[in-house]
């Protein structure tokens, strides 16, 4: 009977073995390798890249302790930066367990349509609509256009009362493009201009305002963050930095 396709290669199989079997553990050793040192190499990577995979998913950070961005920064603000180590030391957050992410590599303007046309724009509002994002700075101007989109927290809204009230000679307005939300301007940002983000670490030039996202799963992050940067300050911004970002804006 003429032996199917399946049960000659079983065949060769059988006498391949019987044949390395044969051999002193030397010689068998090095005919392994010559003849099969592609699969042992292929099998040797997928079991290395697996164990890894398999690390990283049961032990990699998947959570944040809080999420800053910082579009169009002048200085290097990001992990690792100055401010992100001040921050970690001040706050005691246990990089170990959840990520303080600070993210400096974004650049658009909001003020226009054709200066939100890009691809940092679009990762911009995915970190926001995904809860990614927790707070946000930018130039006054920036901040108000930006607040138009929705995309920043109501900050009379009732989660946000306390800072509302305790920020209220600080707060920014934006008149959304949504009317059926409202048709008056809306408080969505905080004058952090005097903060220590403009004296001490420089990022932006006479003006920056600070706000939060509208799906931030970090509120009161958010806040101590605001706290820390404003050293306590409630009170209204110094009137010779509020002439800068009038001259700013002029």
């Amino acid at each position: 009977m003429k032996k199917t396709g399946k049960e000659e290669r079983a065949a060769r199989r059988r006498e391949e073995l019987q044949k390395i079997a044969s051999l002193p553990m030397k010689q068998r050793i090095q005919y392994i390798w010559d003849y099969y040192w592609l699969w042992i190499i292929g099998i040797g990577f997928a079991v290395v890249f697996g164990s890894w995979f398999i690390w990283r998913s049961t032990t990699a950070i998947r959570e944040n302790w809080i999420s800053v961005v910082f579009p169009n920064a002048m200085t290097q603000v990001g992990n690792g930066s100055q401010l992100w180590k001040d921050y970690v030391e001040y706050s005691g957050y246990d990089t170990s367990k959840k990520n303080v992410l600070f993210e400096d590599k974004l650049y658009f303007d909001p003020t226009t349509p054709s200066g939100m046309n890009n691809a940092y724009y679009e990762t911009f509002v995915a970190m926001v609509e995904t809860g990614q994002m927790d707070a946000v700075t930018m130039r006054r101007e920036e901040i108000e256009a930006l607040g138009r989109s929705g995309r920043l927290i109501d900050l009379s809204s009732e989660p946000c009362r306390k800072i509302y009230e305790t920020y209220k000679d600080r707060l920014v307005y934006s008149i959304p493009y949504d009317t059926e939300y409202s048709t008056q301007p809306v408080p969505i940002g905080i004058d952090v201009s005097d903060s220590i983000l403009m004296t001490r670490y420089h990022i932006y030039e006479n003006s920056c305002v600070y706000a939060i996202g509208s799906y931030t799963r970090n509120l009161d992050a958010a806040v101590k963050f605001l706290d820390w940067i404003l050293e306590g300050r409630t009170g209204p911004v110094d009137s010779s930095t509020l002439e800068a970002e009038t001259a700013q804006a002029d």
